[in-house]
């Protein structure tokens, strides 16, 4: 792995699997995704430089795409202009977190709402929530908690499909970004990851009670609300902020 004067360890390293890139979605859309990840996984530091021949001959693609990719990144503030010499990481504050977690909520709030009651509509119990929780279990079991942080985003990114609402998922799809980077900075303890397990299968019962029955949205966003609550109390470092959310 190459080195800063620093000391520090750059992004150029071939055996970070981070850098891999999954068949999804477009070219673009699946860069900006990788080098969220790089900044969620700490491959990528606040305030590192991050430029546009680095990533390309770090991810294997050309110029054009990193360079759209990054102006998406820009936008959604997860990285920030550098003077004309490319792109900086973006720094997390906690006015920034919280304001990022507020509208996680009302997001998906907004997104539960249409996944029940399509689920109820098609007479289905939610289903493809078994597999993200599965795979939660099998990180638990081997400590993984970066596995264990992927499992659980896709579990909220499977109520976001069910929901069938193009425009909010895709405002949820943005902020995904910003809740993984926040996410990786509040990890769970490894002893804490079963516990994940057992609040999304409690989630998950409750979304299914409440397919089996009418139910009034207030009820869905205040158990939303308190699930991400209960998650980001099993985080180190967690602050009594209110109505801090980060599961």
């Amino acid at each position: 792995m190459e080195r800063r004067t620093d000391g520090a360890e750059t992004l150029i390293d071939s055996t970070d699997e981070i850098f891999k890139i999954p068949k999804r979605v477009t070219l673009t859309e699946t860069i900006a995704d990788t080098v969220a990840r790089a900044i969620a996984t700490g491959i990528l530091k606040p305030d590192e430089r991050v430029t546009e021949v680095a990533m390309a001959e770090r991810i294997g693609v050309s110029r054009a795409p990193i360079r759209e990719a990054l102006k998406i990144l820009h936008a959604q503030g997860i990285v920030t202009a550098d003077s004309g010499r490319g792109f900086r990481v973006a720094a997390f504050d906690d006015a920034t977190i919280a304001k990022v977690l507020e509208v996680r909520l009302s997001l998906e709030a907004i997104l539960l709402r249409d996944a029940v009651q399509y689920w109820r509509e098609n007479d289905t119990a939610a289903t493809e929530l078994n597999v993200p929780i599965a795979r939660m279990h099998e990180a638990a079991v081997n400590g993984d908690r970066a596995a264990s942080l992927e499992a659980d985003l896709s579990f909220h990114q499977a109520i976001a499909e069910a929901a069938h609402n193009q425009i909010v998922a895709t405002l949820w799809s943005a902020i995904a970004r910003h809740v993984m980077i926040i996410f990786s900075m509040r990890q769970y303890r490894a002893d804490d990851l079963f516990s994940v397990v057992r609040h999304h299968e409690m989630f998950r019962d409750f979304i299914r009670e409440q397919i089996r029955q009418e139910s009034a949205p207030e009820a869905l966003r205040k158990e939303l609300e308190n699930h991400l609550l209960q998650i980001s109390r099993m985080q180190p470092g967690h602050a009594a902020r209110g109505r801090e959310q980060t599961g």
